[in-house]
């Protein structure tokens, strides 16, 4: 049994969201409601990212992962807010849990704006679904792989996968394969519960105020 340590590329996910967001807007223009792209709008869809990661969460959580060992965190230069798991996952579970945000506030959340009308809401989850560019990556990535364990270690941008095959062979969607060894030479993760960057708590206050001087100003 070996591990094979992936480094997710952010420049060719960034580019990739860029890429998915040019036909997105094209349809949000053709549809008549980019009126609702306001600044409004973008406070809730701040938040909006934060239920992204408890239903990453949420699906650990269902898949046997304890509640202590899920842990939650922004590193916003990178672009990124993350849900990670301290334990080992099976495939089918971590398959479970980058699903979760695409359907429930993604594809299933948008049809009901549709039918409601709430055209907010089809907003939130059409940037949504472009933001699991990621979640995406790694499920078509990990489906067409054999039975593996999924760990996360302290980088946000970092997993291993271990397993009985020689996964070197195959090629992850926007991942680079940075190291392989034995598993028993990985070394204890420093997690933290909560784990947010300087650049991140300014961004928060930064938005806070915003917010204030919008509803109170």
């Amino acid at each position: 049994m070996k591990y094979f340590r992936y480094s997710m590329n952010m420049k060719k996910l960034n580019f990739l969201c860029i890429l998915f967001f040019i036909p997105l807007f094209i349809l949000i223009c053709f549809m008549g409601i980019s009126k609702y792209m306001n600044f409004n709008f973008f406070v809730i869809y701040f938040f909006w990212m934060f239920l992204h990661e408890l239903l990453h969460g949420i699906g650990f959580y269902l898949s046997g992962v304890s509640f202590n060992s899920i842990i939650y965190g922004a590193c916003l230069e990178k672009g990124i807010f993350y849900c990670m798991c301290k334990e080992r996952i099976d495939k089918k579970g971590i398959i479970i849990s980058l699903l979760f945000p695409f359907f429930f506030i993604g594809v299933f959340t948008f049809f009901i704006g549709l039918f409601f009308e709430n055209y907010i809401l089809v907003l939130l989850s059409l940037f949504n679904i472009v933001g699991c560019v990621g979640d995406l990556c790694m499920f078509f990535s990990f489906v067409r792989l054999p039975d593996f364990k999924y760990v996360d270690l302290d980088d946000c941008t970092g997993f291993v996968l271990i397993s009985d095959s020689d996964l070197s062979n195959y090629k992850l969607f926007c991942m680079d394969n940075v190291s392989s060894g034995n598993p028993d030479d990985l070394v204890s993760n420093n997690f933290k519960k909560i784990n947010i960057s300087k650049f991140s708590y300014i961004f928060f206050i930064v938005m806070l105020i915003l917010l204030i001087i919008e509803f109170f100003v």
